[in-house]
């Protein structure tokens, strides 16, 4: 598997372990978090999309960050934490698009 596959499995499995966390909190956090949850949503497809047309992009570095969030994403309880997590995957992606 090359580092943009190993990429898009992290990343993917990242954002899919936020939307569980999204989608089990209060109505209320839900609510402050959907903006950041689509933007997410939204540079993670664009992200993908430039893993397309580039080919391989993606360096240890990147994969070793990308663990790094993930560690947060799996340690997020509180609204502010999982909100901190999205934000850091957000800027993540930002560099890469």
């Amino acid at each position: 598997m090359d580092r943009d596959a190993e990429m898009l499995q992290k990343m993917g499995n990242a954002v899919v372990d936020m939307q569980v966390k999204y989608r089990s909190s209060a109505l209320s956090e839900r609510m402050a978090m959907k903006p950041a949850m689509e933007e997410l949503l939204n540079d993670y497809a664009d992200y993908q999309l430039r893993l397309i047309k580039e080919g391989v992009i993606t360096t240890e570095d990147d994969l070793k960050e990308m663990d790094d969030i993930k560690k947060e994403i799996d340690q997020a309880a509180k609204t502010e934490d999982i909100l901190k997590a999205i934000a850091k995957t957000i800027a993540f992606i930002a560099t890469k698009v």
